[in-house]
């Protein structure tokens, strides 16, 4: 159709149809879609319109989130909280959260939910929660004083819970989905270099500690996993360890149960220091009449509680640092960095496994088998944890190029 004036036509501006909705992208990555759900007689007698917002990535996700609500509306299933309060829904949420996660997992939720969630905004309808509600909450957590990690963490818990009841259609949708968890300031990793390591040993033989540091920097293995042995998963004469279940710790007491994922289910090859240790240690456990007990267990061969582990380590740690720096002058020198780094202190079990990865990934061992030996899922989780440990071949890529233009 020909312009008037000479000007081109506008053509007309598409429009959505009556009920799809609208949706919009908030931010980068962060698109908001809302729709009406209709209305009902409330109560009071009154007709209220209720509203769904949802969350998504993309558009089109937005757009297909948008469409089930609408689909579930339109059959009768309109989701509604009635009174109920998000303090009341989350008691209910914790006790079947109780027969479907781990013991610890769901303690801590429960920890999370009693201490934080709850006491803030317990008292408010689960039907009527914003997201303004729940960023509010999450800047109300940092003005008092919540730590960035445990932020983080019972951000995550409300995520799942809200999930939830969405799946139970007591909610349209997740009103903390679309708001940005807190970050939690990544901690720095503590592992020991091969110095360290060798003096922590060597600190560790004349002590009841001693098998169980020598099994740790031998293997990798986690804590659970090595409290959780039993005689019949080591092997010394083929010097080889199974991890085949985890110990537990919970306030219900000692708990055995699978390995953290499938590939945590692993036969281990000792080296010589911890294969040593280990035959030591069953030649002792024998004459005890403690080969029916945990491999690593107390003296009437009950499970060892962390807490003494941990205990003991701390005390390894102390003779080694003793025997590494016994004047200022040798601490002095190894602060400036002219001789042995001293042992961290407060060192934490978990270290010996960062340990183990960090030297074996430095001195060029395989990503791959690393990853295999560690029990993660995947290399690119071990990628993930542990890439600055890994060599720098920057120098070689630099040769390379030069290599590849000069007989270009």
């Amino acid at each position: 159709m020909p312009a008037r004036n000479g000007k081109q036509a506008r053509r007309p501006r598409a429009r959505r149809g009556r009920g799809e909705g609208s949706f919009f992208e908030r931010s980068p990555g962060k698109w908001v879609g809302s729709c009406s759900l209709g209305s009902r007689v409330g109560a009071d007698g009154r007709p209220k319109r209720k509203r769904a917002t949802v969350y998504g990535r993309t558009k089109d996700e937005v757009v297909e989130k948008l469409r089930a609500v609408q689909a579930a509306a339109r059959v009768g299933n309109l989701p509604d909280a009635g009174n109920l309060t998000v303090g009341q829904y989350l008691g209910r949420w914790l006790t079947t959260d109780a027969t479907k996660s781990a013991d610890r997992t769901h303690e801590e939720r429960v920890r999370l939910v009693n201490k934080h969630l709850t006491p803030r905004i317990g008292g408010k309808k689960l039907a009527k929660l914003t997201p303004f509600d729940v960023s509010a909450l999450y800047g109300e957590m940092a003005a008092d004083g919540v730590k960035p990690f445990a932020l983080r963490d019972a951000a995550v818990v409300l995520n799942v819970a809200l999930n939830e009841a969405v799946e139970l259609t007591l909610i349209p949708a997740n009103p903390a989905a679309g708001v940005d968890k807190p970050r939690a300031v990544k901690k720095e990793m503590q592992f020991l270099d091969a110095g360290q390591t060798a003096r922590l040993l060597a600190a560790a033989a004349p002590t009841a500690c001693h098998p169980l540091v020598a099994a740790a920097l031998g293997t990798g293995a986690r804590q659970g996993e090595l409290l959780g042995l039993f005689w019949d998963d080591v092997d010394l004469k083929a010097g080889k360890l199974s991890v085949r279940r985890s110990l537990s710790q919970t306030k219900k007491g000692f708990v055995l149960k699978e390995p953290k994922t499938e590939a945590s289910r692993r036969t281990l090859v000792l080296p010589k220091f911890a294969a040593d240790a280990l035959t030591a240690h069953r030649a002792a456990a024998a004459k005890a009449g403690l080969l029916a007990a945990p491999v690593f267990c107390t003296r009437t061969g009950n499970h060892l509680h962390k807490r003494n582990v941990l205990r003991s380590l701390r005390s390894v740690v102390k003779r080694a640092s003793g025997a590494a720096a016994p004047d200022a002058t040798a601490a002095a020198s190894a602060a400036a960095g002219d001789g042995p780094r001293p042992i961290p202190e407060k060192l934490k079990f978990h270290s010996l496994r960062h340990t183990v990865a960090s030297l074996l990934l430095s001195t060029g061992h395989s990503l791959r088998a690393v990853s295999q030996r560690l029990g993660h899922s995947n290399p690119a989780m071990t990628l993930r944890v542990y890439a600055h440990c890994m060599p720098t071949d920057d120098a070689k890529l630099a040769a390379g190029l030069d290599a590849v233009v000069s007989n270009g």
